[in-house]
């Protein structure tokens, strides 16, 4: 009888240890999928920032060069024409080194912050670091005189940046352009805003004041634009 009771309590046993052991495990494994959700839904909150930053920067670089764009009309229309003969913006890097540049091949973004038109802030590319370099343009291919035109770059872009900001602001500039500079540089200015339209190839102009160059910029056009690094760059142009 005892032998009999002894294995019934050692079953017992027995069998609450493999319980035991069966919840231990079950214990486990939710612990292992919880932290494969927590993962998961951390990757996807780290690519929504991602994304969210990305937009603001891009709006906010579309803001600046419309800014530039009103800020620079302003400032030269009683002249009549824009100069061509304005330095590159790379090499400024403060409000010391915006007042010092004066004169006629003065940056043209600085002559705008010298003349109170605009913000030191509002004539940098937030995404580079670097201010944008401007330059008067003839309106068409081969003329001669005043520049009645302006070209102003925007550097540094990686691929998706580049593609987005020639979504969102291409249409509402006269001349548009797909370049190559990385951050520090600039690309060659154009001859003129009337360049013809190339609608193939990761650079080059994707509207312009040709004859047949006020299309549309679509995401049909722009899917095949910029290349896949960070040395693109978007040249606008205005008359």
């Amino acid at each position: 009888m005892n032998n009999f009771v002894n294995k019934l309590k050692a079953k017992i046993k027995s069998n609450r240890y493999v319980e035991l052991k069966k919840q231990r495990g079950m214990s486990l494994l939710e612990v292992i999928i919880v932290l494969g959700i927590i993962g998961t839904m951390a990757a996807v909150v780290v690519v929504l920032a991602q994304r969210a930053f990305t937009n603001k920067d891009i709006t906010d670089l579309n803001d600046n060069t419309n800014s530039v764009r009103v800020a620079t009309v302003a400032a030269y229309e009683s002249s009549g024409s824009y100069p061509d003969a304005a330095g590159v913006a790379t090499g400024l890097t403060d409000m010391a080194s915006i007042k010092a540049a004066t004169g006629s091949t003065a940056p043209m973004v600085a002559t705008l912050v010298n003349l109170g038109q605009i913000s030191m802030n509002e004539i940098k590319n937030g995404i580079s670091g670097d201010f944008f370099t401007m330059q008067g343009v003839q309106l068409v291919n081969g003329a001669t005189g005043p520049t009645k035109g302006f070209a102003l770059v925007v550097n540094g872009l990686d691929q998706t940046e580049c593609r987005s900001f020639l979504l969102q602001a291409g249409n509402q500039w006269d001349f548009v352009s797909v370049a190559t500079a990385a951050g520090g540089a600039d690309p060659a200015m154009p001859a003129s805003l009337s360049e013809p339209v190339t609608s193939t190839g990761t650079t080059g102009v994707r509207r312009s004041l040709d004859a047949s160059g006020q299309v549309e910029i679509t995401a049909a056009t722009v899917v095949d634009s910029c290349e896949d690094s960070s040395d693109n760059a978007i040249i606008l142009g205005s008359k």
